[in-house]
């Protein structure tokens, strides 16, 4: 008999049964129906019944308990009768028959669970598929059955934990013969001189996601040999590593920290996902990037940076971009678009987002790589706004983007016509000019969502916007 969502009426005798005193209550849900367990346990855990909580976790009957779902703040003294649940299954067979957790999930990846047991989930689910399906992918196979996970991400800012993660962090140190910590998201911010600590902490198989910002140099160069120890990574992002030297020892430097991490990049044989935000030595080093990756990527972005003839020459020469889907450049300095042209006949069956906003591009840039846009069938999203562009150009891409029909979201400047000698918006031609360019579009297909947007207004500092509804800046409304 496949499982029902507990009626209102259920619901309100959970909410009752909760109300009562508390011993009482809690030998009472203690014994429920393991049908019933999910949507009183929801209910407890929103009214926050810590001790009831405490008694639940041990009695659990599936073998994950995702309540990242749930805990969509921190809340100290909740996380605290979660983990002494869990020391309950470590100590002592409390329930023998009942309690079945295996997996404490703090991440917010599951609210699917909850919805289908408390009866708004939306989809078409039996109770076997449902308990069936993973609440978590682990990438702990190596890891004995023994062991409880408790699967977190962990985010370190300024060498702090915040009061949540460190009271785990602690916990989990405390009991390393029988739980193992698993951290599939790790953002390191700003100066982490104790990351070694955590990094040593943690089983770094585990992380699938890594984010670093703001550290120095000197950092990414002690950093990196950890890095090479993700073998599970699939997206790393490495954004705003600055240099803070300026002495004659900086170049050794730089040179010491790039081949640092060059020399992990062959390692992470699941990357797919390359994220490089604002990092100045990635001039000229963009080929040795690539160069070292083992798999081919999928998302590709580098934005805030200065890309030179030779990076920019190197792309569609590059075998791990065979395959790449997501294309982010915006805010780059591109000294042309020819190299990016024939990337993109390279990846025209595979590329769904091309972003390439605010890259300072004018009419000659554009026109040396429109046929090769034109040919990318599969494209979901492109962003060209912020790039200065005629209206005589911007019509010939607009005949080129109207070819693509899976296109969902499309983003254009507002063409330079439109503008005064001091780049404001003059709205009468914005009015003008703007639905026939849109008209281009709907002679071949019915845009979903398609922009013209401007550059920003001096007064008001929004833009103005025309797309299906039509809109002004906040001066002209």
């Amino acid at each position: 008999m496949e499982h029902q969502a507990p009626s209102t009426l259920q619901r309100l005798a959970v909410v009752s049964l909760l109300k009562k005193e508390e011993a009482l209550a809690i030998s009472a849900v203690v014994g429920l129906p393991w049908f019933l367990f999910p949507a009183t346990f929801e209910v407890a855990f929103r009214n926050n019944h810590t001790n009831i909580l405490r008694a639940m976790v041990p009695a659990w009957p599936f073998t994950c308990l995702p309540v990242g779902a749930l805990m969509k703040t921190p809340h100290l003294e909740t996380l605290k009768a979660l983990l002494d649940g869990l020391d309950v299954l470590i100590t002592e067979e409390a329930c023998p028959g009942r309690g079945k957790t295996r997996v404490l999930d703090l991440t917010d990846v599951n609210s699917d669970f909850w919805s289908i047991w408390i009866g708004t989930y939306k989809k078409d689910c039996s109770h076997q598929d449902m308990r069936q399906k993973k609440s978590v992918e682990t990438c702990c196979y190596s890891v004995v059955k023994k062991y409880l996970n408790v699967v977190t991400d962990l985010k370190l800012v300024n060498s702090q934990l915040d009061e949540c993660t460190m009271y785990l962090w602690q916990w989990a140190q405390q009991r390393k013969g029988s739980v193992h910590l698993c951290c599939q998201k790790l953002e390191i911010w700003a100066d982490s001189s104790d990351v070694i600590d955590i990094l040593q902490s943690v089983d770094l198989h585990c992380i699938r996601e890594l984010k670093v910002t703001y550290l120095q140099i000197e950092d990414m160069a002690l950093f990196g040999s950890y890095l090479g120890q993700m073998r599970n990574l699939h997206t790393l992002m490495l954004e705003d590593i600055m240099n803070t030297y300026r002495n004659i020892d900086s170049e050794e430097l730089k040179e010491e920290w790039m081949n640092t991490l060059f020399s992990q990049l062959p390692k992470l044989h699941c990357l797919l996902h390359l994220y490089v935000d604002y990092i100045h030595v990635l001039v000229g080093s963009l080929a040795e990037w690539l160069r070292h990756l083992k798999n081919p990527l999928e998302t590709l972005s580098i934005t805030c940076c200065h890309l030179i003839q030779r990076d920019l020459d190197y792309l569609p020469q590059c075998l791990n971009l065979c395959g790449l889907k997501h294309l982010y450049m915006s805010y780059t300095i591109l000294e042309e678009l020819k190299p990016l042209g024939k990337l993109l006949e390279r990846v025209k069956d595979t590329l769904q987002t091309l972003d390439l906003e605010h890259c300072w591009l004018e009419d000659s840039a554009f026109s040396d790589f429109m046929p090769a846009l034109s040919q990318c069938s599969q494209l979901l999203k492109i962003n060209f706004v912020n790039n200065k562009l005629s209206l005589p150009l911007l019509k010939q891409l607009l005949q080129h983007t109207a070819k693509l029909n899976k296109l969902t979201q499309e983003l254009y400047p507002v063409p330079l016509e439109c503008y005064d000698n001091r780049d404001q918006v003059i709205i009468e031609r914005f009015d003008e000019i703007c639905p026939k360019l849109l008209d281009i579009l709907r002679s071949k297909r019915q845009p979903k969502a398609a922009s013209f947007v401007s550059t920003i207004c001096r007064k008001c500092f929004r833009s103005c916007v025309y797309d299906l509804e039509g809109r002004h800046c906040l001066c002209w409304q």
